[in-house]
């Protein structure tokens, strides 16, 4: 049985491991050989597979959604790109926290994906209302206009997200130090997220979005599922 010390890559240790083995079977005696009999390794493969495929999923389901409903490439574009920089900021929190990444924090970050996401989708979806009640903004006005109005609901939101988790890593013995990390990946990324909806999201709907509400467009079957909806119950 192998222990790695505090602090190493469990993925690296591993991969020495195993490279060492190999370096040393041609050196064991006639019919002898070695056989690993648990692999820690293979979990840890799968959960990191498994993150990447849950941001995947996220960004394709994500990025329907939103052009189904606001027929519109730039507003798909923006929750794509709040995202990940979502993400990027909860690592950088967990690693001044001295949090390792591990089967814990990767299931707290496939449970985060879903999550962070809303924020981003919420004000997109707020801009683009209010451009359609006043079709003579523009795309900095309307911004200007949604962040005084929603704010206060994002980071009310955040709060009660944040009181959720957060009390968790307050627990004492094992359990606690298992689900701390747990706690701080989850309460990190929904705070990064708010972060990013009040920040950068709307910087990205003022410089990329256009208000094309006010201007007579050719029906499109992306752009108006509702109204194909309709023609189809009828039918």
């Amino acid at each position: 049985m192998l222990r790695q010390n505090y602090g190493s890559n469990a993925s690296e240790v591993i991969a020495n491991v195993k490279a060492q083995l190999e370096e040393m079977r041609p050196y064991f005696p006639p019919g002898m050989d070695y056989k690993i009999s648990y692999d820690v390794s293979k979990f840890l493969d799968a959960s990191i597979e498994q993150v990447v495929h849950t941001l995947r999923d996220a960004f394709i389901l994500v990025a329907i959604v939103v052009f189904i409903f606001l027929g519109d490439w730039r507003s798909t574009l923006i929750p794509i790109l709040a995202v990940p920089v979502s993400l990027i900021g909860a690592f950088f929190i967990i690693q001044f926290l001295g949090i390792s990444i591990n089967m814990v924090t990767l299931f707290a970050l496939v449970l985060a994906i879903g999550i962070v996401v809303d924020d981003a989708i919420v004000v997109v979806e707020a801009v683009h209302a209010k451009m359609e009640e006043e079709p003579h903004l523009s795309p900095y006005s309307a911004v200007k206009k949604v962040l005084g109005e929603i704010s206060g609901a994002i980071i009310a939101i955040t709060a009660v997200m944040v009181s959720v988790f957060l009390p968790i890593s307050f627990m004492t013995g094992p359990v606690g130090t298992f689900y701390r990390q747990f706690s701080i990946t989850m309460a990190s990324s929904i705070v990064i997220s708010a972060l990013i909806a009040l920040t950068l999201t709307p910087v990205l709907c003022a410089m990329l979005l256009k208000n094309h509400h006010g201007h007579a467009k050719k029906s499109n079957i992306l752009s108006r599922p509702w109204t194909v909806l309709t023609v189809v119950l009828r039918n």
